[in-house]
């Protein structure tokens, strides 16, 4: 049985002469580049989506007082909700953790 190409596939051997650290350093680098790509995105589309709902007039440089208000109710709204959301996930993908934290509850 050949398991040369799964070995070269997985990583290990072969005779792609890439270390497990650079093979890992670029992976880190990978995910850095995917992480602030997606933070620009989102800072972008928030952007985008509290300006169009909340300003209104475009006769002066500075938002008016309530214009100011909405686009912080927005953007803290939206943070509520994601930062929410990333604790239910974080307890969905790891059920141990959410035992764990009710236990820490009852006590």
């Amino acid at each position: 049985m050949d398991t040369t190409g799964a070995t070269a596939a997985a990583g290990g051997g072969g005779g792609s002469g890439i270390s497990v650290e650079e093979e890992q350093a670029r992976m880190a680098a990978m995910v850095e580049k995917l992480q602030t790509r997606d933070a620009l995105r989102m800072y972008t589309w928030l952007s985008q989506r509290c300006f169009s709902d909340c300003v209104t007039t475009f006769y002066r440089k500075t938002l008016g007082k309530g214009e100011g208000a909405c686009v912080r109710a927005c953007v803290r709204k939206y943070l509520l909700v994601t930062t929410a959301s990333a604790a239910r996930f974080g307890q969905l993908a790891d059920p141990y953790a959410a035992v764990a934290d009710e236990d820490d509850d009852e006590e």
